[in-house]
């Protein structure tokens, strides 16, 4: 991993991105974090490089939330996160980035357009419920795993419950604490983590610790009904530019 200018330019950024998803600042603003990596880096290696910083990063969050969440919500979620982890290990070289990027921002598009433009009564909360929180919470095991990108699905499942911030934002931290914990050694068994690309992780944690901050401060600021509206409005910018860049990559290939 040289450090020049295009590394200031992709890594730094894309590592902030990270700190401040795990904030709880919506974490569909980091789904341009990977894209940006492999401009420098493939993207074995960008996964393997952000892994052990995804997990530092989920030990400050947790602590930081550790009394807020919703654990009725996490007994569902995290298991059927773990088998689309599994899918996504046996499955990894089949899917190209591109695909799975443009597939998660479909769901974002319709999830985000539905919310603005259909749903009368925003603040109204929406049941539990297992099926598509099963549906929702796999898709994001599996989308984790290959691009560490897993933010979209989880949101289309929680955002609707309307929680409480505090609890929204504690429930996806522990969420994910579990979810990379799970990534781990199937990263090793598959040989996409190494020594090497852990002491590059460990020289980018500090550019992740600046994200976390800066995540907490605007988060601290920021009402709950501004605060929904801004995580829906993330959500939708990054769908449409994954959408984008899918259908640019299409015709200038074709």
């Amino acid at each position: 991993m040289e450090i020049n200018l295009l590394f200031f330019f992709t890594v730094v950024p894309a590592i902030v991105l990270y700190g401040i998803a795990k904030s709880g600042l919506g974490g569909s603003i980091s789904l341009i974090s990977v894209p940006l990596m492999t401009l420098v880096m493939p993207l074995s290696q960008a996964l393997a490089i952000i892994l052990p910083i995804l997990i530092f990063s989920d030990i400050i969050a947790v602590y930081r939330f550790r009394k807020e969440f919703d654990l009725s919500t996490l007994k569902l979620i995290i298991p059927f996160a773990g088998f689309g982890i599994l899918i996504g290990s046996l499955t990894f070289s089949y899917f190209s980035e591109d695909i799975l990027k443009f597939i998660l921002g479909v769901m974002g598009f319709i999830f985000t357009v539905h919310y603005f433009l259909f749903k009368e009564n925003k603040e109204e909360k929406s049941k539990k419920n297992s099926f598509k929180g099963g549906i929702c919470s796999a898709i994001a095991g599996f989308t984790s795993f290959c691009v560490h990108a897993g933010g979209t699905p989880t949101s289309i499942y929680l955002l609707p419950l309307r929680l409480k911030k505090e609890i929204y934002v504690g429930t996806r931290v522990i969420f994910f604490t579990f979810v990379n914990l799970i990534k781990l050694p199937f990263y090793i068994h598959l040989s996409m983590m190494n020594f090497q690309t852990f002491k590059q992780s460990m020289m980018l944690v500090p550019l992740a610790i600046v994200g976390i901050y800066i995540g907490y401060r605007i988060l601290k600021i920021l009402d709950e009904k501004l605060f929904y509206n801004i995580i829906y409005v993330l959500i939708l910018f990054s769908s449409s530019k994954l959408i984008y860049d899918y259908f640019n990559n299409y015709v200038t290939i074709y």
